[in-house]
């Protein structure tokens, strides 16, 4: 009986000396850093219990609102002059515009760091308009089509000095459909900077119907939602190609169009939140 309790008291610490616990070595008491040294087999499993508490221990979010003043208002309510920043991504040419807040961002003490995982994000949501004619912009259309999308989108054509007003566009694209089964026969530049085109019926080369078009003519409208409208200057072109007109028009530097309405909503969120502005990718390296 001696015999076999020695060998059982043996064989547990053998046991104990295998199955001991982690082994934490190379960390420090003032390092959150530590390296511990699992035995075979053993796998280490990470917890978090905090949503059992009452409260989370700090705020943290990834949100994104849908308009400036609801930007403004979550970065007033939860950010401070402090520990807050807002940044600005703005791809002009590209049409790509986005603002991100960081409500727990580094603050100016350089010992001080902040966890910055407390983000909201707003993009500005382009107007109908502009999505129409810059969807469109330097895009073929055929005659009939150049017709149907001129008198869908008449309001927006501005009348202002040396451009045809929305009526004389309109005039035009009807008279554009009125000659989609003709032949185009030459075209002459006037003094007036505007095109005349000549027409020809198939049967019978002496019918000749003109019709005048402009080389440039404006638009006016809203660059986002509830914004500002601004004027756009496009240029008329057209192609032919056996017998028959294609139209396409270019417009003129919609890019500074769009960075001077992204300078006005620049100017309302840092006015109305008071809060650091950066251009710029805030996690660039992350």
């Amino acid at each position: 009986m001696e015999l076999a309790s020695t060998e059982t008291e043996n064989l547990a610490q053998t046991l104990s000396r295998e199955m001991k616990a982690p082994t934490e070595i190379g960390s420090k008491p003032e390092s959150h850093i530590k390296r511990i040294a699992m035995p075979p087999g053993w796998k280490l499993e990470e917890r978090d219990e905090e949503k059992l508490l009452d409260a989370p221990r700090r705020k943290k979010a990834t949100i994104e609102l849908n308009d400036a003043d609801s930007f403004v208002d979550y970065i007033k309510r939860h950010g401070s002059l402090n520990s807050s920043t807002i940044w600005c991504i703005a791809n002009y040419k590209a049409g790509d515009v986005k603002f991100t807040g960081i409500l727990n961002d580094h603050g100016e003490d350089k010992d001080a760091a902040a966890w910055r995982d407390h983000k909201a994000s707003f993009s500005p949501e382009f107007s109908e308009e502009w999505n129409r004619w810059v969807g469109k912009n330097k895009q073929p259309f055929n005659q009939p089509d150049f017709a149907s999308f001129i008198e869908e989108n008449l309001k927006d054509i501005a009348s202002v000095d040396g451009s045809p007003t929305g009526a004389q566009m309109l005039e035009m694209a009807l008279t554009f459909e009125a000659n989609q089964d003709m032949r185009f026969k030459s075209a002459i530049r006037l003094q007036s900077g505007g095109v005349q085109m000549s027409f020809t019926q198939d049967d019978d080369a002496q019918t000749i119907q003109k019709m005048q078009v402009f080389d440039r003519f404006s638009i006016g409208l809203q660059v986002f939602w509830n914004g500002d409208a601004y004027r756009i200057d496009a240029r008329l072109r057209y192609r032919v190609r056996d017998g028959k007109l294609t139209f396409w028009f270019e417009l003129i530097r919609q890019d500074k169009v769009l960075e001077d309405a992204t300078s006005t909503l620049i100017g309302q969120i840092k006015e109305k939140t008071g809060t650091p502005f950066f251009f710029g990718n805030p996690f660039a390296n992350s």
